[in-house]
């Protein structure tokens, strides 16, 4: 597991979750009481509680030690290359969130904003969306079907975009990006996504495919069409599988792998939250007269 707290005695860690998508890691953990010594990480981390009190001891310059209790909802930052020791005497568990400096300084140059940053070192943050976005991406990991990599790293870029404003230091004095997507622009949009329903489409590729930077490309599609990127791949989605399934033909486990959806489960959840329906009754409800002809599910 990479760039998360071990505890070290009396008790063990025990690993929930774990994933990691471009440039961002999550490790959802639970741990007996015990201790952490110092150390320091690769990664920038944020520390998320579920449950429990953590003690965090910082060294402050003139050497002496800093310990701040913290539980839910305090949120913990803490910087590439900063020291750091911890040590619980309840059970505890927390979700960590490890993000890359590079990724995080590419995600804030993409936005016209300074390249070399540095993030503040931050214990006792009450930050209501920084918590959203970390459950949100731990029911992603965690999701039998999940939404996918686009979901996932829309998530990402929203969380790198709030830390940037909020606790790095750097001189405010970029210019906010208000445009929309060219129609040119938009056209070639739709057509790559039409084109790779089927496969797990991510944020960069659909950027890239408009030539512009995911953190552009994100508020431009939705200021041009009112839908997030995410929002507009779903709708597609379902809008193939209509189609699929006026056919009468395949069944509709093909249906959800050529729609692109994870599974049939998937799909039929999906399905019927934006339809009010189920796709079996949606095609029943769509063909007007079958006859004598077989319909398979």
């Amino acid at each position: 597991m990479a760039n998360s707290a071990v505890a070290e005695s009396p008790g063990p860690m025990m690993m929930r979750a774990s994933a990691r998508w471009n440039g961002i890691g999550l490790d959802h953990w639970w741990a007996a009481p015990g201790e952490m010594a110092e150390r320091t990480y690769a990664d920038h981390e944020i520390n998320i509680p579920l449950a429990g009190t953590f003690s965090t001891i910082k060294q402050t310059a003139a050497g002496h030690s800093d310990c701040r209790d913290r539980g839910a909802p305090l949120i913990c930052i803490v910087p590439a290359g900063q020291p750091i020791s911890a040590e619980w005497r309840n059970q505890v568990e927390c979700v960590t969130l490890s993000l890359k400096p590079s990724w995080l300084e590419r995600v804030s140059g993409e936005a016209d904003l300074p390249e070399r940053l540095e993030l503040v070192e931050v214990c006792e943050a009450e930050d209501q969306l920084i918590r959203h976005i970390g459950l949100a991406l731990l029911a992603e990991a965690v999701a039998p079907a999940p939404q996918g990599r686009l979901y996932a790293e829309s998530l990402g870029n929203a969380l790198a975009m709030h830390l940037i404003r909020r606790y790095s230091a750097w001189p405010r004095t970029a210019q906010s990006f208000r445009g929309g997507l060219p129609g040119h622009k938009l056209r070639r949009v739709k057509e790559f996504i039409d084109e790779h329903l089927d496969g797990e489409l991510t944020l960069t590729d659909v950027a890239t495919s408009a030539g512009l930077s995911q953190f552009h490309f994100a508020r431009a599609f939705k200021r041009t069409t009112g839908l997030t990127p995410q929002q507009y791949v779903t709708e597609r989605r379902v809008a193939l599988s209509k189609r699929l399934l006026r056919t009468g033909e395949l069944p509709l486990v093909d249906v959800a792998a050529r729609a692109g959806f994870k599974n049939q489960s998937h799909f039929t959840t999906v399905f019927r939250r934006l339809t009010g329906m189920t796709p079996k009754t949606w095609r029943e409800a769509s063909l007007p007269s079958r006859g004598n002809k077989s319909v398979l599910f």
